[in-house]
């Protein structure tokens, strides 16, 4: 099936790892123009530049933890693009510590990364679009199941913060109503990604047994579906979260 993303330009966060890479991967060999952002993975960065042949892929660095870093970076991408289609907001990060043990700087570096930057993000791409009345947008916030059912192994700032994401992205859809601009939230469970290695290492079993599935999920196998969610062919789809938990959230 043609997904319809020959041409488009997205950004993607997070690009350069995990589910991040994988969908830059997909959108670019569906045709689409694609700007990621990384923060430190330099070396993976332009090596996957490099790899997928230089043409259309653009690397930008920049920490999401940082507003003015974050204030340049539709910009920069619009820039180096001619424009911008898709926003897919997938960088997160996800600390450990129990309620007891966070600190502020903790809970405001979560908050900064997996909240308040995908919020800025989405304020600069709504913008833009309203100014050049773009005639067709897509936004895909990568949210979690922890943020409906909370958290049991330290990651309360975590799940607060994708809570929070997956909320904003329905009054988001609100605000959008019959603008063409699709608004949608992406909930993913356990993956297998550098940043959820240690914790499957250590307990690979328990992870696994909380999911109906029994296993955590690859970053391919999701990718594809995000792929989907951000194409034209999803154009009726907004203000949707998306369940790909393996089972973790049924509802």
């Amino acid at each position: 099936m043609d997904l319809g993303l020959a041409g488009k330009r997205a950004l993607v966060t997070g690009g350069a790892s995990g589910l991040g890479r994988a969908l830059v991967e997909v959108l670019h060999a569906e045709g689409a123009q694609v700007a990621f952002n990384y923060r430190s993975r330099k070396d993976e960065a332009e090596q996957m530049v490099t790899d997928l042949g230089g043409e259309g892929i653009v690397a930008l660095p920049g920490d999401l933890a940082d507003r003015e870093q974050v204030a340049t970076l539709v910009p920069t991408a619009i820039e180096a693009l001619g424009g911008l289609d898709i926003l897919v907001n997938n960088a997160g990060i996800w600390l450990s510590g129990y309620v007891g043990e966070i600190d502020d700087d903790h809970w405001d570096r979560t908050m900064d990364v997996n909240l308040r930057a995908p919020v800025m993000l989405c304020q600069q791409f709504v913008t833009y679009a309203r100014e050049t009345d773009l005639p067709w947008g897509s936004i895909l916030n990568i949210s979690s199941q922890a943020g409906f059912h909370g958290s049991t192994t330290g990651h309360s700032p975590y799940a607060a913060s994708k809570a929070g994401l997956s909320n904003f992205t329905v009054s988001l859809a609100r605000e959008l109503g019959s603008a063409p601009i699709n608004a949608n939230s992406f909930l993913i469970g356990m993956m297998h990604s550098p940043m959820s290695a240690d914790a499957l290492a250590a307990r690979p079993d328990y992870y696994a047994n909380r999911i109906p599935r029994g296993r955590p999920s690859q970053p391919e196998e999701l990718a594809k579906i995000a792929a989907f969610l951000v194409s034209p062919v999803a154009s009726y789809m907004t203000g949707t979260a998306v369940d790909v938990t393996g089972g973790m959230l049924m509802r």
